[in-house]
C-alpha cells in the first residue's frame, strides 16, 4: 500500500471518529465509551501526523534487488517471456478501444499503446490475432472505417470488471456484456478520438499488426492538462488491473530544450 493510500485511510478514520463521538455525545452514551473513542481518535491523529511528516517513510521504501541473472529471451517459452516483459515494461494504461461496423459497436481492452509523436499527434499500438490466426474484429473495423476512440477509464473496481468482461470473445457487441451503451463508457476519464494513418506487419514474423493512429480530438473534464497526469486504470504485470501509481514524485527537467 502506498504512503498516500495510508494517509487517506487515516484521515478517513479521524473523520469517522469525530462523527462517531458527536453521535454518541448527542445520544448521551456513557462517558467510558466516549473516552475510548477519544483515545482512538488521538492515537489515529498521531499516526497520521507521523506518516505525513515523513517520520515513517522507511516503511514505504520499495524493495529493491540488484539484477544478477541474465536470461536469454530466445531460451524462454512464450508464457514465461510474456510474463517477464509485462512485469518489466509496466505499468501501462489500460485502454478500451471502441470501433464499429455496419451492424454493431465493439470495444476491446488493450495495453500495447504508446504516444510516439506530439506534432503530429501520433500513437501506435499492436493488435494480435486469435490463437487460430484470425484477425480480431477491432482490426477489421479499424481498417474498414478508419476511426476509433481510445477510452481511458477511471481507476475503480467497476471499470476494471468492465474492462475484463470486454475481453470476452463474443459474436455480439461487447457493450451487451457490460450492460452499457456505447460508444463512450460511462466511467471514461478521458477519450482520444483517432483515425488510422498506417497499418503494417511487425518484423521477424510477429503475428500482430502495428497500427499508427492520428489523434483528432480529446474528450476531457477540463481545458487545462493535469500536471500530475490523470489517475486512470492501468495494467501492472501480466493481468493485474490497478490504479495508476501516485506516491512520491520528482520533476524531470533536463530533457527539456
Amino acid at each position: 500500500m502506498s504512503k498516500l493510500s495510508v494517509i487517506k485511510f487515516l484521515r478517513n478514520c479521524v473523520e469517522y471518529a469525530d462523527a462517531s463521538i458527536a453521535r454518541k455525545e448527542k445520544r448521551g452514551d456513557s462517558e467510558d465509551v466516549i473516552a475510548q473513542w477519544h483515545t482512538y481518535r488521538e492515537f489515529t491523529q498521531h499516526a497520521l501526523e507521523e506518516v505525513e511528516n515523513g517520520d515513517l517513510d522507511r516503511w514505504f521504501k520499495p524493495e529493491f534487488k540488484k539484477p544478477e541473472i541474465e536470461l536469454k529471451i530466445d531460451d524462454l517459452d512464450h508464457p514465461t517471456r510474456s510474463n517477464w516483459l509485462s512485469a518489466i515494461v509496466s505499468p501501462r494504461p489500460l485502454t478500451l478501444i471502441s470501433t464499429r461496423d455496419e451492424q454493431k459497436e465493439n470495444i476491446a481492452p488493450i495495453t500495447s499503446l504508446s504516444v510516439v509523436s506530439n506534432t503530429p499527434p501520433l500513437l501506435i499500438m499492436s493488435l494480435s490475432q486469435t490463437r487460430d490466426g484470425t484477425k480480431r474484429d477491432t482490426y477489421h473495423n479499424l481498417i474498414n472505417s478508419g476511426e476509433c476512440e481510445l477510452q481511458f477509464l477511471a481507476p475503480t473496481i467497476e471499470a476494471a470488471k468492465d474492462a475484463d468482461l470486454a475481453g470476452t470473445p463474443t459474436k455480439e457487441s461487447e457493450w451487451n456484456l457490460i450492460d452499457a451503451e456505447g460508444p463512450i463508457h460511462p466511467l471514461a476519464a478521458a477519450v482520444i478520438k483517432c483515425r488510422v494513418v498506417d497499418d503494417r506487419a511487425l518484423p521477424e514474423g510477429a503475428v500482430a499488426r502495428l497500427i499508427t493512429l492520428r489523434a483528432e480530438s480529446i474528450l476531457v473534464s477540463s481545458d487545462i492538462p493535469p500536471e500530475d497526469g490523470l489517475d486512470i486504470l492501468c495494467q501492472h504485470g501480466m493481468d493485474k488491473l490497478t490504479p495508476s501509481p501516485k506516491d512520491w514524485s520528482h520533476l524531470a527537467t533536463y530533457h527539456r530544450s
